[in-house]
């Protein structure tokens, strides 16, 4: 690290904060111009004074004056790691810096502060002397200014103080921003009164980790928004090969602090535009893995069961509610549609099972009937099995067992029906077991 290279990184940032200033200045004093441009006395007087303001500007930021109000502004400022802030935005309480010297020993096992390899500083305080913070921050070759002047190095603001008097008054002020505060909590900070034995115990007072929250928000951020991110998920949408590996964090969630007014909160929050990344704590969730209903002979009708048993109970309570009326074509239609249901349900669980493909074959070992075997596991690699499973007798002997499954669900004492009624019924369910038939077959092709 060179002191020049230093020198001229400072020398550079002071001059990219004169230009902005000096591009709204003289927008704004075009702007005045141009109100005043029919008097032209007026027009003179005001270019006099814009003159005069722009040349105060100027001086305002040469190095040498930038630097010496920088200096007397640092004390406004802190450099720290856990901010108050962050609980309240109203909270005058300390906020703390973790040193690498308190954070040498940490168990492992927690994820803090301490486990980080670069910490970066967050600054609280005045928001107006965020720019000095930043001026601190700035480094070469991993090292920052604040450092080399917490060990007494001033050889990187030597080239633009006049003499020795003037840049040790430069250097004691800008380590304003690194002077221990004297140790307040405040009425809006979180406050613990954690017991250490019966008549004593120590006030906890919590404080957000931002120098944690910046890496988490950037490791999320690049994952996300970086150009080498987006170049991998551009290259998986068009169906091109990528050597790198994309990254996602699932169920993230996004806090705000500071509102509209995010720098009032610190400068590493208003970096981030007052957002910062929540990961999930919920715990994992079980998730039961299907398997073939091989188990024994009734394995498919008892899974069936649990599937359908709300449609069949509320088909039930319907005719029930409707088994002294005489039948119209509501109740007939309202009846139909709880059946369509049901047997939508049954070919939905079957194709399910149809589908689990990484268990091809697995009726050869089940206690399934012959004719569930043939319905469920169509992809059987058996000859002899495809070959019967063709001959489709398979069909009405599944349909017999949904009709005898389905009237063994459906009784009840209740449920006496008359002639005409009881007719209905058997024609109704018939002719859905022909459907059912059909859609069987078409389910297996």
């Amino acid at each position: 690290m060179s002191e020049s290279g230093f020198s001229e990184l400072i020398e550079t940032y002071i001059q990219t904060r004169a230009s902005a200033k000096f591009e709204k200045f003289d927008k704004e004093a075009n702007k005045s111009r141009k109100a005043v441009s029919a008097d032209e006395v007026a027009l003179a007087a005001l270019n006099v004074d814009l003159s005069q303001k722009r040349m105060s500007l100027e001086e305002k930021y040469t190095v040498s004056a930038w630097l010496a109000d920088a200096a007397s502004r640092a004390k406004q400022i802190s450099l720290v790691t856990h901010a108050i802030k962050f609980i309240h935005t109203d909270a005058k309480g300390t906020s703390l810096y973790a040193s690498e010297a308190e954070s040498s020993e940490y168990d492992e096992r927690y994820l803090s502060t301490a486990v980080l390899s670069n910490i970066k500083e967050d600054v609280v305080g005045n928001a107006a002397a965020l720019d000095v913070a930043s001026l601190l921050q700035l480094s070469v070759d991993g090292i920052s200014l604040v450092s080399l002047l917490a060990k007494g190095d001033v050889s990187a603001l030597a080239p633009f103080a006049e003499n020795e008097d003037q840049l040790a008054q430069w250097c004691d002020g800008l380590l304003g921003a690194l002077a221990a505060k004297e140790l307040s909590s405040h009425k809006l900070a979180k406050q613990l009164y954690f017991p250490v034995s019966e008549d004593s115990y120590h006030l906890i007072s919590p404080l957000y980790a931002s120098s944690l929250s910046q890496q988490l928000y950037q490791r999320v951020a690049d994952s996300r928004y970086s150009d080498a991110a987006k170049g991998i998920r551009k290259a998986k949408k068009e169906g091109r090969y990528n050597k790198d590996t994309t990254v996602d964090y699932l169920n993230v969630a996004v806090q705000n602090f500071g509102g509209t007014k995010p720098q009032n909160v610190s400068q590493l929050n208003s970096s981030r535009g007052g957002k910062s990344f929540l990961l999930s704590c919920q715990p994992p969730v079980w998730t039961t893995r299907q398997l073939p209903p091989a188990q024994h002979k009734d394995a498919f009708w008892m899974e069936f069961e649990k599937r359908s048993w709300k449609n069949v109970n509320l088909l039930k309570q319907y005719l029930i509610s409707n088994v002294y009326k005489d039948s119209n074509i509501e109740i007939r239609s309202q009846r139909a549609d709880y059946v369509e249901d049901i047997v939508g349900l049954l070919l939905g669980y079957a194709a399910d099972v149809q589908n689990m493909k990484e268990h091809v074959g697995w009726s050869a070992d089940s206690k399934l009937p012959r004719a569930e075997q043939l319905w469920l596991d169509p992809l059987r690699q058996d000859q002899a099995f495809q070959e019967e499973r063709e001959n489709n007798d398979w069909q009405q002997k599944i349909a017999e067992k949904f009709a005898a499954w389905f009237n063994h669900k459906l009784k009840d004492k209740k449920l006496v029906f008359k002639d005409s009624e009881y007719s209905e019924w058997l024609t109704m369910l018939r002719r859905k077991l022909l459907l059912l038939r059909d859609d069987i077959e078409d389910l297996a092709s």
